[in-house]
């Protein structure tokens, strides 16, 4: 399970300045995360289409599962856990190319709002190359959809998503990656509905 991570909430102000997350990940365990807002982080209800920077937002499916299998080798794979999988058609509105440092970046948040990264491996693993999508990792070109699938090592609880759509991204040279850019909520409600009653209020409670 991957471990969660700690956030904290900065104000950025500046000329000009528009919404901005700015966002640390690429290590296992990371320092306290920072987020520079200005007029973002809105929070949006499950089945509502979003749009932040020419990407727009689908999202398709939010359920818990316990398996996961690689067939594309023999005998086939299993990895057992607790997981979380969401599955977002992502579109790309602009007039030019969303290269993979510019695609969206997602994370869950829990009720007492700690973070959560995909787990890396496995992401890439339910994301197989189809016919007609974007591969992981390639550019989406404009006006073009891709189907994808983020997996997450994570307890069986309720849980938001938090999307961030990166303007710039930069590594340092210990490998951690900081994302800036446009971010907002988006409730998982199928997770909350497939809790029991107690584990749904809490959700309702979350910051």
């Amino acid at each position: 399970m991957e471990k969660p991570h700690q956030w904290a909430i900065a104000r950025w102000r500046g000329r000009g300045a528009l919404a901005a997350l700015l966002f640390a990940a690429g290590v296992a365990f990371m320092p306290v995360l920072s987020i520079a807002a200005e007029a973002d982080g809105k929070n949006f209800a499950w089945g509502t289409q979003v749009t932040r920077d020419n990407v727009a937002f689908e999202f398709q499916e939010a359920r818990y599962a316990n398996l996961v299998v690689d067939s594309s080798v023999e005998p086939p794979k299993q990895y057992k856990g607790d997981f979380v999988l969401l599955q977002v058609n992502i579109t790309n509105t602009a007039e030019q190319a969303l290269f993979v440092r510019f695609q969206p970046v997602f994370r869950l948040i829990d009720a007492k709002g700690a973070l959560y990264e995909p787990h890396e491996v496995l992401t890439k693993l339910v994301n197989p190359p189809q016919e007609g999508q974007a591969a992981f990792g390639d550019p989406l070109a404009a006006g073009q959809s891709m189907q994808r699938r983020v997996l997450f090592s994570v307890p069986k609880q309720p849980y938001r998503a938090v999307v961030i759509v990166p303007r710039s991204a930069e590594k340092a040279d210990d490998g951690v990656v900081t994302y800036a850019g446009p971010y907002f909520f988006y409730d998982l409600a199928p997770l909350r509905s497939s809790l029991p009653a107690k584990g749904a209020r809490a959700a309702l409670k979350s910051p």
